[in-house]
This record gives C-alpha cells, sequence and structure tokens, in this order.
C-alpha cells in the first residue's frame, strides 16, 4: 500500500463527518434565519476550520501523488472544493463540492457504488440548491421565495426539468442556481436512464446466460440418453440375432 492510499485511508471516515458538519455550518442559518448573531458566527468558523479541513488533505495526497498534474486533472472536484474563495455567490458550489467528495468517500464503504453516489449526489443538489435559491431570493424586490420550503419545491421541480412557473428566481444568483441546476438535472437523469439500460442489458445478458447454461445442461442430458437408448438397441439386435436353441423332448411317463 502507498502512502497516498495509507493516508486516503486514515482521512475518510474524518472528512466524512467534517462534510455533514460543513452542510450542518451552510444549512442551519438559512433554515433558520432567526438565530443569534453568536451562532452565526460559530457557524461561519465551522464552516473555515471544514474548509481547511479539506485543503490540507489535498494538498497532502497532491504532494504525495506520483504525477501531481495528472493528480490534478482527475481530483478537479477536489480542487474546487479548496480552490474557491469563502464569498457568498460561490458559497453553495463550494457546499456542493464537498458533500460530493464526502458521498464518494461513503460510496467507497458500500458495495453499489455508483447507484449510491448518483442518488447521494441527487439529493444534495437537489438540497443544496433550494437552500441557495433561499438565501438569494429572501428578501429581495418582487422575490416569490421567500421560505426555505418554498426553495426546496423550487428545487424539486426544476431539476426533473418540469418548472411549473409558479415559482421562480428575480436575482441574478438565483438564476445562476437555476442553470446550474438544469444542467446537472439533465445531467443526472441522462446517468440514471444510462444506467437503468445498463442494468436491465445485464439481467438480460445473465438470463441468457442461464438459459443457455440449462439448454448446454439438457443437451448433454439427450446425448447421454440417445448413447443409452443405442445400447439397448444394439443390446436387442443381438438377442434378435442369436439362435434359439431346440427344445428336447420331455421324457414320457412310461419309459
Amino acid at each position: 500500500m502507498t502512502r497516498s492510499e495509507r493516508w486516503e485511508r486514515a482521512t475518510d471516515a474524518p472528512l466524512l463527518w467534517l462534510g455533514f458538519a460543513f452542510l450542518f455550518a451552510y444549512a442551519t442559518p438559512i433554515i433558520a434565519p432567526e438565530i443569534g448573531s453568536w451562532w452565526r458566527l460559530l457557524l461561519e468558523w465551522v464552516e473555515i476550520a471544514t474548509w481547511a479541513a479539506f485543503a490540507l488533505d489535498f494538498t497532502v495526497r497532491l504532494s504525495l501523488a506520483r504525477g501531481r498534474l495528472k493528480f490534478i486533472r482527475t481530483h478537479l472536484l477536489d480542487l474546487v472544493a479548496v480552490a474557491l474563495p469563502l464569498f457568498r455567490p460561490l458559497r453553495a458550489l463550494r457546499v456542493l463540492s464537498i458533500v460530493i467528495l464526502s458521498a464518494r468517500r461513503l460510496s467507497k464503504k458500500l458495495k453499489n457504488r455508483v447507484m449510491t453516489y448518483a442518488a447521494v449526489t441527487a439529493v444534495s443538489v437537489w438540497f443544496i440548491a433550494g437552500l441557495a435559491v433561499t438565501d438569494a431570493e429572501r428578501g429581495a424586490p418582487g422575490a416569490n421565495i421567500h421560505s426555505v420550503w418554498e426553495g426546496w419545491w423550487w428545487s424539486f421541480i426544476t431539476m426533473a426539468t418540469v418548472g411549473f412557473g409558479d415559482l421562480y428566481p428575480v436575482t441574478a444568483e438565483g438564476r445562476l442556481v437555476t442553470v446550474g441546476l438544469v444542467a446537472t438535472g439533465i445531467a443526472l437523469i441522462g446517468t440514471l436512464t444510462a444506467f437503468i439500460a445498463a442494468w436491465f442489458a445485464s439481467a438480460s445478458r445473465e438470463a441468457e446466460e442461464e438459459i443457455k447454461a440449462e439448454l448446454d445442461v439438457s443437451e448433454d442430458k439427450l446425448d447421454a440418453l440417445k448413447l443409452e437408448i443405442g445400447e439397448l438397441k444394439t443390446l436387442v439386435e443381438r438377442l434378435l440375432e442369436r439362435p434359439v436353441p431346440p427344445s428336447s423332448p420331455s421324457p414320457s411317463p412310461e419309459g
């Protein structure tokens, strides 16, 4: 096991929990805007500390990687999570990237990694987009999204590419979230469709292989039965060709 693999194994669980902590620190002030300034300050420090932990993890893994340029190209999401500044318009993207990284670490511990990763990503995008649009629209002139429940409803119908039109963002930041959400929704729907098609194809191949195996067994049994029938036929022919010995006269009772 390489040093990089040992580091990732040692940090998987802590960074997973830190990802949840980062999401909690981001979501709480939006869900409960009435919390006091002291709690807001504490949650901001939780965000900063969590971001610093992910930045440290990325720096260490980059230093341990053999090909650093290749590592950066294959870990762009990690780079986004630590490179974006903390100012408001990009906070949601930072939160989403960290949550997806945490989901990737979680999926490593489960059997069905692809499905788990896709499901967690879809739920995370819906949840965080609803928070982001609520944070952007709440209190804006002419806005019709005022509560987090309206934000989550808007996020759901937008992500599903339905868009009833009853709720829509009016701020530039909210519309930017809309663009990203629609693109993500289309990508996730395409991924889910491809996954279901691949699953049906795999199930069909497995069924065909099982049927083929059963047919092979049946053919083997038929060949064995044909062989036995041929042997029985040969035996019957030999019995018919064998001359019948003459029967000896029975002795006379008087003799």
